[in-house]
């Protein structure tokens, strides 16, 4: 919450420069309790089209368990995620005028997240996820120039994944995505400037 409040505040005085409002800086509240903290700007081509551009830093820690089948015992390992994410996405509103309203959008998305055991530092997997899809989605205009949208639509994806030391001995609990077509969704909240 406390990063939403500075946010809010910067995007304020930049708000207050700008003049022609061509934008909305925007994030994904949603994100920040996987790890995934996305930051983006929404830029209004015309009435009724935009471009938004969402890059994010990832950043989290969990467990990955071993099992071994003969003894029958588990053995917990943390693990550090961090990567990044970048989401490029061309939107067309279908009623409304930008930046409200029922709009689709074709996005691409790039993801690349590497994991590594603690206590075991060499030991690592990095995914790079590839793909793209579109969304349907709402925005809406709240007061004081907020924005909030919701957005739903289906995303194809391949996932390439390495491992280097022992990692491929943990058992992948954190497999999180996997190859083919899956949903995007989420909520964004944003300010125009």
């Amino acid at each position: 919450m406390k990063r939403l409040l500075i946010l809010l505040v910067l995007a304020g005085a930049v708000k207050a420069q700008a003049q022609d409002g061509s934008g909305v800086i925007k994030t994904n509240p949603w994100g920040w309790f996987a790890g995934q903290f996305q930051f983006g700007y929404e830029h209004f081509l015309s009435e009724k089209m935009s471009v938004q551009l969402l890059p994010g830093a990832i950043y989290s820690t969990g467990t990955v368990s071993i099992t071994d089948s003969i003894v029958g015992f588990f053995e917990s390992y943390s693990v550090t995620r961090s990567g990044f994410i970048v989401i490029p996405e061309f939107r067309y509103y279908l009623a409304d005028e930008a930046p409200e309203g029922l709009y689709i959008a074709p996005f691409g998305r790039f993801r690349t997240v590497t994991a590594t055991v603690d206590e075991d530092p060499q030991s690592t997997r990095r995914r790079e996820i590839m793909g793209g899809g579109f969304v349907l989605g709402y925005q809406y205009k709240l007061a004081n120039g907020l924005t909030g949208e919701v957005f739903l639509g289906p995303q194809f994806k391949s996932i390439n994944t390495t491992f280097t030391g022992a990692y491929q001995q943990y058992d992948d609990l954190d497999l999180g995505e996997s190859d083919g077509t899956g949903i995007r969704f989420g909520l964004n909240i944003g300010l125009g400037i």
